[in-house]
């Protein structure tokens, strides 16, 4: 169906881009109101497609960027506008927070208009309709969410900074090198249900190579090494997207590769599907078992996401219906909880300056709103009912079943163990500190000093892990649904 709203939610965002720093004059309502301006019209345009998801439409035009092999068309099929709505919500959300957030700090032109074109891009990874705007896209939010990360521009920040360049370059290296081996296959780089290079040793070769491009940005082991360096070093919002948002293009890479371009035979001939979960389990183990070890709480979030983009990989792994409608609400429901646990981390460091969990006793009592919005989050994190990631972790274990393998099941049982195990206690002392400890004993709370677009959006956020499953229908299992019973 011809339409406009896919490349209205990509340029939009670089147009406003481009309007804040031509016009920009030291203005701060005017920055305020054309960052979210430029954003909110992203966020409409991809809201504005879910009809088109539920009707298993695709929108677009045949209008195309450049020739052929390296035309961009932009167009919306059900899988690209499920993606393009939580990452234009959650860069919504982000911008609205970053407003009190950044109240102190530098350089706020340089990070909203970097906000923006990275939403542009992010979106445009999705909105595209081949292999290369894929590509062109995921090399531009790389290089603004290098700037992104390196913002506060302290030692640690320039460190980090510089790994994560480095680990990008990885990505891009073997997504470059995959793209030309697909194109030498097959002669095109467009999507197609079903997929159309069939098994042979190259097809083989640039599956991995592949695999080390999505998942270095997935943050899979073992190229998930930049992870827990760039979520501390960064600042509090652009976490929240580095772990809800930016992580999930590589898995939306995979999601592609897999249905779309490659067969199920040259996947399956290749061993990349076995290969993909075992990264995943992995990814899933370690990612959690070093989330315990972490003291500082960002650094404890950063492994957590490593752990939880391994659930994601497991359900893209499993190649069945129910696997890949696991993985989809997964990657809703992370967006939700995670970017609601960083921003809460960005309230703590705002209000008190505590980055540490050790510090963090009774602070419930000083931070009411903020720590019971950590609290939603963490609950959602173990997969308790009726939050969210209760329902992927659901659909996890039946395809895990359906495939004969039990284990995968004692998996996720054990990773949601080892959630609680690093999430419960950081409630628990916030609320309930040791007699003779910070907080012990207080009976009145004080409301959170924080800028109010702080507190709500953390609070929305945090209601939202829970509130779908009292809305019937449960609509994020229903699209992942769809679009998962398309694939199969």
């Amino acid at each position: 169906m011809r339409n406009q709203l896919p490349i209205i939610s990509v340029l939009a965002p670089l147009l406003f881009a481009v309007i804040l720093v031509c016009f920009y004059r030291g203005h701060d309502t005017f920055k305020k109101i054309i960052t979210l301006v430029g954003s909110g019209i992203s966020l409409l345009a991809s809201l504005a497609m879910i009809p088109a998801l539920v009707s298993g439409q695709t929108l677009g035009t045949d209008a195309s960027f450049m020739s052929t092999p390296f035309a961009v068309v932009f167009q919306g099929d059900p899988l690209s506008i499920f993606f393009a709505v939580i990452f234009s919500f959650s860069f919504f959300l982000a911008i609205i927070y970053s407003f009190g957030y950044l109240a102190h700090s530098h350089a706020h032109l340089r990070y909203y208009s970097l906000m923006l074109v990275t939403q542009g891009a992010i979106v445009g990874v999705v909105m595209t309709a081949s292999l290369f705007g894929l590509f062109l896209f995921f090399e531009l939010m790389a290089i603004t969410s290098y700037f992104l990360v390196i913002h506060e521009e302290d030692e640690k920040a320039m460190y980090a900074g510089s790994k994560y360049l480095f680990m990008t370059v990885v990505a891009g290296l073997g997504v470059f090198l995959g793209l030309v081996i697909t194109y030498h296959l097959g002669g095109r780089l467009d999507f197609v249900s079903g997929g159309y290079i069939s098994a042979s040793p190259l097809a083989s070769l640039a599956l991995f190579a592949f695999l080390v491009g999505f998942g270095t940005k997935a943050g899979m082991f073992p190229v998930h090494i930049w992870l827990p360096e760039a979520h501390p070093a960064a600042p509090a919002p652009f976490s929240a997207l580095l772990s809800g948002s930016l992580l999930k293009t590589g898995a939306y890479g995979f999601i592609r590769l897999m249905y779309f371009i490659y067969t199920p035979q040259a996947v399956r001939a290749a061993n990349f599907d076995t290969v993909l979960l075992v990264l995943a389990v992995i990814t899933i183990l370690l990612g959690s078992a070093l989330a315990l070890r972490q003291d500082q709480l960002k650094r404890r979030l950063a492994y957590s996401s490593v752990a939880q983009i391994g659930y994601v990989l497991l359900g893209i792994a499993l190649y069945s219906h129910y696997a890949l409608m696991g993985a989809l609400i997964h990657i809703f429901s992370h967006a939700l909880m995670k970017g609601a646990l960083f921003l809460c981390a960005g309230a703590i460091i705002t209000q008190t300056g505590k980055k540490n969990v050790s510090e963090m006793k009774g602070i419930g009592h000083q931070m009411p709103i903020t720590m019971l919005a950590f609290t939603l989050a963490s609950l959602t994190m173990v997969g308790i009912p009726p939050f969210n990631a209760y329902y992927s972790k659901w659909y996890l274990a039946v395809a895990s079943l359906e495939a004969g393998q039990g284990y995968l099941v004692a998996v996720l049982i054990l990773s949601s163990l080892l959630n609680a195990l690093y999430y419960f206690p950081v409630v628990v002392n916030a609320f309930f500190p040791e007699r003779g400890k910070i907080g012990a004993g207080k009976i009145s709370w004080v409301r959170d000093e924080l800028p109010q677009g702080m507190v709500y959006s953390t609070a929305f956020l945090a209601i939202l892990c829970v509130a779908f499953a009292f809305i019937q229908p449960h609509w994020p299992i229903v699209l992942a649904a769809k679009i998962s019973t398309a694939l199969f």
